[in-house]
């Protein structure tokens, strides 16, 4: 296998046999590259498929890998090391062009079963970089994508390791989520075993069986954003109204409003009451008189 150490501006290719091959500054680095730390990087050769694991976190195309993370490097993908070095895989001609040939199969069996318009040219993708079906691109056109080894999921693997129906894929709010069904094998991201369900990157390697695919996320169309940007300011928690002055009546009325009532003046209701009483004495004591 072809490799190009891209470093200064100057090319220099290296090839690979089958096997472990290390990186770094040291002597005992199968390849070695000043200012790097010893065994930086470690390379796994098996005839076309090429893995890494490095001892600090490693940038593959656009994505930043933790450090002690088995990935796949696909031809064409490139790492970079300090010091601006960029390590290259070289595209294969031929894979290219069975990697174009199977989407247009796709695409073309769709258009024959009359799907064609849930099909979006911005549409995420798994591309099967290891097993039975290495070299498939499986465009994801649904919210929904049920990969396993039945007759009814959407991305179907020969992979005899691979359940029948083995994980989903659910498009949600911009972004994709693989979920694990239970199946025996499980279902791994980046050499890490999914529990329940967890969110791709671009870039990440999903691993079913003896089989690996590579996630691309595709590219999100503007009304998308637009929709997911107002769903975001909808959901938002909703600053409390402003409390505006008061004008000086208001706050007037309001202190009248606080004071407590006036006392009840009981002397002069008791007082009331007993000039009532004199007087009905009084017009009794006439009334007697003028009887007599």
């Amino acid at each position: 296998m072809r490799l190009d150490i891209i470093s200064q501006g100057e090319t220099t290719p290296v090839d690979l046999g089958d096997g472990s091959v290390t990186i770094g500054g040291g002597e005992v680095d199968d390849i070695r590259l000043e200012g790097l730390p010893v065994k930086l990087v470690t390379l796994a050769v098996d005839g076309s498929r090429l893995s890494l694991k490095a001892i600090r976190p490693v940038r593959i195309g656009e994505q930043l890998f933790p450090a002690n993370v088995v990935r796949l490097v696909l031809p064409g993908e490139g790492f970079l090391l300090p010091n601006d070095v960029m390590v290259r895989r070289p595209d294969d001609e031929a894979a290219r062009e069975r990697r174009k040939n199977v989407s247009t199969d796709f695409l073309a069996r769709e258009l024959l079963k009359g799907t064609s318009e849930q099909l979006e040219m911005r549409a995420a993708s798994l591309t099967c970089v290891a097993g039975a079906d290495e070299g498939h691109v499986f465009p994801l056109a649904f919210v929904e994508t049920a990969i396993g080894r039945g007759d009814e999921v959407d991305v179907r693997l020969r992979d005899r390791s691979v359940s029948r129906r083995h994980a989903n894929l659910i498009h949600r709010r911009g972004g994709y989520l693989v979920e694990a069904l239970g199946s025996t094998n499980g279902v791994y991201v980046n050499g890490e075993k999914v529990a329940g369900s967890r969110r791709l990157n671009r870039g990440d390697v999903l691993e079913l069986g003896h089989s690996m695919l590579r996630f691309d996320a595709g590219e999100q169309a503007p009304e998308e954003r637009t929709v997911i940007q107002k769903l975001d300011e909808l959901q938002a928690p909703k600053p409390p109204a402003p409390i505006l002055p008061a004008t000086e009546a208001e706050e007037r009325n309001a202190i009248t409003d606080q004071l407590p009532p006036p006392p009840v003046n009981r002397t002069a209701d008791i007082a009331i009451g007993v000039i009532g009483v004199l007087l009905v004495l009084s017009g009794l004591g006439t009334a007697l008189a003028f009887l007599s």
